[in-house]
């Protein structure tokens, strides 16, 4: 859309009023909800793919409705027909099964030029510890509030700032807040010394707007930051959920976010300048290149 270029929007939206609003206010020319609705032109459509659950026979996606086709892959991502793809993770040598050629690694992450506004270019910790705890657009399988009950269990002062649309049964005190996950969560976390997050793209958003960040790991298709994160000890890895969807998180590693500033000064010397915000400029370069 930056370039000129009409952008078009087919996809199943998520059932989270926010995040349809966020998607409706992207500036897309159209939205479409099926792909039934949507017709391509063979001559000039580019189609950029990103999913796990459309079939690889599917008729929408066939290369004869498309003048070329971009794949969003990882290790889980079906062996679609393709011109190109992007796998937006933190080793430049991944190629997966494929010989379509390639481009990986952090200078291929898209993320929102947006989230650069709020960077600081030395970021000061408050005198009382500022933590975002966030999982997602929902918390789907509850990180939030597994957290909060380790973090409850510290005595130190404080804020915590919980952004799930999940019910707590938590008797919270005075240093936590609950926020309702929305729009606004660029804007409430601009500010925060600390993010405890899901190994999900919105991990790698936090390293890039320069903060302290520990990991979870909640589902298959997050193994791979998570593991990458902790190798290059940019992030603290703290736990999983089981295959029994429990959740098995190591208390006194979030401990030690919290109470140890050594500890996050090395984490965010570590992790400045690992992903730029020219990721999407890149991709859309190699795109119009094809």
């Amino acid at each position: 859309m930056a370039r000129g270029e009409e952008v078009i929007f087919v996809g199943q939206i998520s059932d989270l009023i926010w995040v349809e609003e966020r998607v409706a206010s992207l500036g897309f020319a159209n939205i479409y909800n099926s792909s039934t609705n949507f017709f391509p032109n063979s001559i000039s459509d580019v189609l950029l793919l990103d999913s796990y659950e459309i079939s690889v026979d599917d008729d929408f996606i066939a290369p004869k409705n498309w003048l070329h086709i971009v794949a969003i892959v990882d290790e889980l991502t079906p062996n679609y027909r393709c011109n190109l793809r992007i796998h937006p993770g933190l080793d430049s040598n991944w190629v997966g099964d494929s010989k379509v050629p390639i481009l990986s690694g952090p200078k291929f992450i898209p993320l929102r030029s947006s989230l650069s506004k709020n960077l600081y270019e030395v970021r000061q910790e408050h005198l009382k510890l500022k933590i975002a705890v966030v999982a997602g657009g929902s918390d789907p399988h509850g990180l939030v509030h597994e957290i909060a009950k380790i973090l409850l269990t510290i005595t130190e002062e404080f804020e915590v700032y919980l952004f799930s649309n999940s019910i707590f049964d938590l008797p919270l005190d005075s240093r936590f807040h609950y926020i309702d996950i929305g729009q606004h969560l660029d804007e409430l976390t601009k500010e925060m010394d600390l993010v405890l997050t899901a190994a999900s793209t919105s991990s790698l958003e936090f390293l890039a707007r320069g903060f302290c960040v520990g990991i979870a790991c909640a589902v298959d298709n997050q193994e791979q930051y998570y593991n990458s994160l902790g190798e290059l000890g940019v992030a603290v890895q703290f736990g999983f959920r089981n295959i029994d969807n429990n959740w098995i998180l190591d208390k006194e590693r979030i401990h030690s976010l919290v109470t140890s500033s050594e500890l996050r000064r090395n984490l965010t010397a570590k992790s400045k300048n690992l992903i730029d915000f020219k990721g999407s400029s890149r991709i859309a370069d190699a795109i119009l290149s094809l």
